[in-house]
């Protein structure tokens, strides 16, 4: 399996619609929560309108994961104005125990030196 960070622009003409769709978007998260990582409105400022959906959902390909926000109710319903899915990988928090210690020395190896 792979993540995929899946970016939704959501277009500001579509408030009405977003909020219309709710319930089904919140039954759409519920019913696919297992391939959810995480995910989330931004907002430009704190009580503001959404302007984009972000999420990172862990499946088996790219295919997959355009599958899965060509079902979403938001997208279905017309609410973004641009989609983008592409692969992602966790840094932080680390998955395992000194991953970013091994990744650093791997860097500084590939680099011929200790990076000081």
């Amino acid at each position: 399996m792979t993540r995929y960070l899946i970016e939704c622009t959501i277009d500001e003409t579509r408030l009405e619609l977003l909020a219309a769709k709710r319930a089904e978007h919140y039954e759409f998260l519920i019913a696919h929560r297992d391939q959810i990582v995480f995910g989330g409105p931004a907002r430009a400022e704190e009580g503001g309108p959404p302007q984009t959906m972000v999420m990172v959902v862990e499946v088996a390909s790219t295919q997959e994961a355009r599958r899965f926000i060509a079902d979403e109710p938001y997208n279905r319903s017309g609410s973004f104005s641009k989609v983008a899915v592409r692969p992602w990988s966790q840094v932080i928090p680390e998955l395992t125990s000194r991953s970013l210690q091994t990744t650093l020395e791997s860097a500084r190896s590939a680099e011929g030196g200790s990076g000081e």
